[in-house]
């Protein structure tokens, strides 16, 4: 049976994000305080970029919002700077992600139909749903927003993106993040990259 190098289909992908294909390049004081990616599977240097590769190509086939969505998700939102400077302490935003975000910020437009939207909000708002810590008090404050519009579009982005959870006798209804990862799983088990469940 062939040997599938991915659990499942979120370690593929943050794999591909935050695979460096300069890590085969690196300092040895570098190699020697990073843990290596995907060690004991043979994913460094060439075959290490390759695999990433490949795993991107498979994203590439998806719809635009699909792939923004899952890079918002899995991509790193900060990478590591060695500019020294004290006012980023080691560490740079990860303009991947970040242009995830930019372009989900301006599709949330649609979301919010009839209502104001600042584009901070939506802004702020789509950051914390994938993984920025602050709460949505804050982002009325620092965006000069209402609360209570801040929490409202929150409800409704969070609608979008994570779908909606289900309750007893209901039936949930899928958000787009949920739609995109089946969709990734089903290419990235075809292409023989990540593992296929059997059932017990």
């Amino acid at each position: 049976m062939e040997e599938r190098l991915f659990d499942s289909s979120h370690d593929a992908l943050r794999f591909a994000f935050s695979y460096s294909g300069q890590q085969y390049q690196a300092s040895a004081m570098n190699k020697a305080m990073s843990p290596a990616i995907g060690s004991g599977k043979g994913l460094v240097g060439v075959d290490g970029a390759a695999q990433a590769g490949m795993i991107r190509r498979e994203l590439g086939t998806l719809p635009e919002l699909h792939q923004r969505v899952l890079t918002a998700r899995a991509a790193p939102r900060e990478l590591p700077c060695e500019c020294r400077s004290a006012c980023c302490m080691g560490k740079t935003l990860n303009p991947e992600w970040a242009e995830a975000i930019v372009w989900l910020t301006d599709q949330a437009m649609q979301q919010l139909s009839g209502s104001f939207s600042h584009y901070r909000v939506r802004r702020s708002i789509l950051e914390k749903i994938f993984g920025v810590k602050i709460d949505l008090v804050q982002i009325a404050e620092d965006c000069g927003a209402h609360r209570n519009t801040v929490g409202e579009q929150n409800k409704r982005l969070k609608l979008w993106i994570e779908g909606e959870r289900g309750r007893r006798g209901l039936n949930s209804a899928p958000g787009v993040e949920q739609v995109a990862w089946t969709a990734i799983d089903i290419r990235l088990k075809a292409a023989g990259m990540v593992k296929i469940e059997v059932a017990a």
